[in-house]
């Protein structure tokens, strides 16, 4: 595209080989050519934009929107992690506690995450403790924490003295970003859906909020038979999730086929691997960062997809705050997935390198 100072050169060059003279910058002729100048590279730019937006390629925010609609695909909304809290007492009660649904909790710290109970839990007479399903109050990344972290009662039930969660909460995963949408929406092209095929099924599931991988296993239990298994964002989705999407698939099936929709069945992954800061950067900052690095390629994997370290390893290069790193083959190797299961991130120990770097 032309720049400004381009067009107004050019339309100067015009003026002069057509006049025989050079337009004055402070004469009437020439302050309108510098004002034409600029309508006509405000209307180059409008051009130019409108080119980017009319391709899946190029598009952006709800332009992309529009392009992912033709296909029939709408953005992801954030799904909120879900887990569970435990209220506990010191000394046991003569009658039953009730923990209403709805009841809020949250980690402590400078950035509390919020979390409510999505049912309702009673604490027996003579119990000390009862484990309530719960689900952070926000979507978002932001809701995953591990376990031992959501400690403070916001709206605390009468008789119950503390709260803490006995498993990390998972499955919390912000909102599509352009570039995922972008690549579900370049696969839809590239993997035509006929009805029949794993394309279908895979686009078909891959419309929920919170699925983001599905792996499709064809005659799974012999002809006439298909398996759907769903994977989150480094977990399972969440069984109302799983519902719905079997339900659809039993309107859409075809005939004398028997479609089975499950959770991908997780695998954990432990990982320990030594890391070497970057000189100016100090050993706790690094591992934090290393930490994040390694959950966020869990996250990021399929159903069904290997956990190679190469990769994991150019995620935490990613960084930008480690120079060397190297993992304990005895706790992690390369590992190969089986279709219909997810590896997921379990334990990370991160220590310090002093190898060459």
């Amino acid at each position: 595209m032309y720049s400004y100072q381009q067009i107004l050169t050019g339309m100067k060059d015009k003026f002069t080989s057509l006049s025989g003279y050079s337009p004055d910058d402070a004469s009437d002729i020439g302050i309108r050519m510098k004002v034409l100048a600029g309508e006509v590279y405000s209307l180059c730019s409008a051009v130019e934009w409108l080119k980017m937006q009319t391709f899946a390629q190029s598009a952006q925010g709800e332009q992309l929107d529009l392009r992912a609609q033709e296909r029939g695909l709408g953005r992801k909304q954030p799904v909120a992690a879900s887990g569970s809290l435990t209220f506990q007492r010191s000394t046991a009660l003569w009658y039953n506690a009730v923990i209403p649904a709805g009841t809020v909790c949250s980690t402590a710290g400078e950035n509390p995450v919020r979390y409510v109970t999505t049912q309702e839990g009673i604490l027996q007479s003579g119990k000390l403790s009862v484990t309530v399903p719960a689900k952070a109050k926000q979507g978002g990344r932001s809701g995953n924490t591990e376990t031992g972290t959501v400690t403070l009662m916001v709206t605390p039930p009468p008789a119950l003295e503390t709260v803490t969660n006995p498993l990390p909460f998972r499955g919390g995963a912000d909102s599509e970003s352009d570039s995922e949408l972008r690549s579900r929406l370049m696969q839809s092209y590239t993997s035509i859906s006929n009805g029949t095929n794993a394309a279908f099924y895979r686009e078909c599931a891959m419309k929920y909020d919170g699925v983001y991988s599905v792996g499709v296993v064809p005659r799974e239990k012999g002809p006439g038979t298909v398996g759907v298994y769903l994977g989150g964002r480094g977990g399972a989705p969440s069984p109302d999730v799983v519902s719905q999407v079997q339900k659809e698939m039993n309107e859409l099936r075809e005939v004398n086929v028997n479609v089975t929709v499950s959770a991908a069945q997780t695998e954990e992954v432990n990982v320990s691997v030594g890391v070497t800061p970057v000189n100016t950067v100090p050993f706790e900052e690094a591992k934090t960062a290393c930490e994040q690095a390694v959950r966020t390629y869990f996250e990021e994997l399929s159903v069904g997809e290997p956990v190679i370290l190469t990769a994991l390893g150019v995620q935490i290069f990613s960084t930008g705050k480690i120079k060397n790193y190297i993992f304990d083959t005895s706790v992690i190797t390369d590992k190969k997935t089986e279709p219909g299961r997810l590896a997921v991130c379990g334990t990370v120990q991160v220590g310090f390198y002093t190898g060459v770097g």
